[in-house]
């Protein structure tokens, strides 16, 4: 067994050999979290695809691998691509990059043409980014799932409609995490004719949706076309999923780590991901009582605890969870000093939403991740206890 790097490295036909497999989605939507603005054109531009390799030529290619939770294992990814008769001709085109603070989104799509199926049809992909590393990306990723819709998602719609609009084919999409959320409603939402068009949309451990919101866009019109895939430890994805229409890989990680698509392990020679037959007891936890909590809440009550949430990771006066984390003590702080100000009940369900925060973004083990939170959650409260200040806080 491998991951999706031993897959490309290995996998060495064409598509017009062997099919688009579930494998394929996944390293292309892991190739959207490559940092390509102003490398690429967009969707206004009216330009041909642009191969990968002179993309990677060009003069600012060095921000491509800027998202440090992925940085070597993009590198690999991206030299088995280069190397890869399958990917060969691999090209690129209507790229869209969008952080607003403001409006509180982050959003990011890529089209694909991997080049000819049959001697008559090409194969197109679109792509939606997940989460990077900004707080204004972690903001939107929390209450996408709880909200209707929430901006990223009418982004999302109408790349579809405008990428499509150029493409003289039909088309799979597909995403990561929120990417796989985006993808699923961005096909759930748009016309019959341009469903008609989506040969299949991929959602790799991407959270599901109200119930309500399901009805209003009428899921069912395109549930056949929808896979979902989940690692058998799954949370996000999870995340009020309600039914069964799922598929669950095996992950050489634990817990929330395996949301990492590296850790999927892959069947290299069946070009497939080596199958489970069902979740792991915390990943069903997920399902239920957490889903069960959520769905209770009103649009009012989730918007204050996101509010909540990111006031308190603000205060760390950081503007990505890299920076938290460089500056962990900094941070800690101003999260500390903020969170003098909420309830207990607040506190402590922040303070568990930031145990995964750290556990997803890390790239030490958990235990030294931990350690170091509850070492500076023990030296910040040393230093205002000597000045007088009580602060209850619980160590991560």
């Amino acid at each position: 067994m491998g991951n999706i790097i031993d897959y490309v490295i290995c996998f060495q036909y064409t598509f017009s050999e062997r099919g688009f497999n579930d494998v394929d989605s996944l390293v292309l939507c892991q190739l959207s979290y490559l940092k390509m603005k102003h490398l690429l054109p967009g969707l206004k531009d009216e330009k041909e695809f642009i191969p990968f390799r002179e993309v990677l030529k060009k003069e600012n290619a060095g921000q491509i691998f800027a998202d440090e939770r992925y940085r070597e294992d993009n590198r690999k990814l991206t030299e088995a691509v280069l190397g890869s008769r399958r990917f060969a001709d691999l090209r690129l085109n209507y790229y869209v990059d969008i952080l607003d603070k403001e409006m509180e989104v982050q959003f990011s799509a890529v089209t694909y043409l991997l080049g000819e199926e049959t001697e008559k049809r090409n194969l197109y992909y679109i792509a939606y980014r997940g989460t990077d590393e900004n707080l204004v990306g972690w903001k939107e990723d929390f209450t996408l799932a709880f909200s209707e819709p929430v901006v990223g998602q009418l982004y999302a719609a109408r790349y579809m409609r405008k990428a499509a609009g150029h493409l003289p084919e039909n088309f799979y999409l597909g995403g990561h995490s929120k990417g796989g959320n985006l993808a699923v409603f961005a096909a759930m939402s748009s016309s019959m004719a341009l469903q008609e068009r989506i040969r299949r949309v991929y959602s790799h451990d991407g959270p599901g949706f109200k119930p309500q919101v399901l009805e209003r866009y009428e899921y069912e019109r395109i549930a056949d076309k929808v896979r979902k895939i989940l690692p058998e430890s799954s949370m996000v994805g999870m995340l009020l999923e309600r039914g069964n229409s799922y598929n669950v890989v095996g992950s050489s990680s634990h817990g929330l780590l395996q949301h990492n698509p590296y850790t999927w392990t892959v069947d290299v020679e069946n070009a497939s991901f080596e199958s489970r037959e069902e979740l792991k007891n915390g990943a069903r936890f997920m399902d239920g009582a957490l889903t069960d909590w959520v769905l209770r809440l009103d649009d009012e009550q989730v918007g204050r605890f996101s509010d909540v949430l990111f006031q308190v990771l603000a205060a760390s006066e950081a503007d990505n969870l890299i920076d938290f984390k460089a500056d962990w003590k900094k941070s800690l702080a101003g999260v500390l000093q903020e969170l003098r100000e909420v309830d207990d009940e607040t506190k402590r369900e922040v303070e568990e939403i930031l145990k995964e925060l750290f556990e997803i973004t890390g790239k030490t083990g958990k235990k030294e991740i931990q350690s170091k939170i509850s070492e500076g959650i023990r030296k910040v409260q040393e230093k205002f206890s000597k000045k007088g200040i009580d602060i209850c806080c619980r160590s991560m």
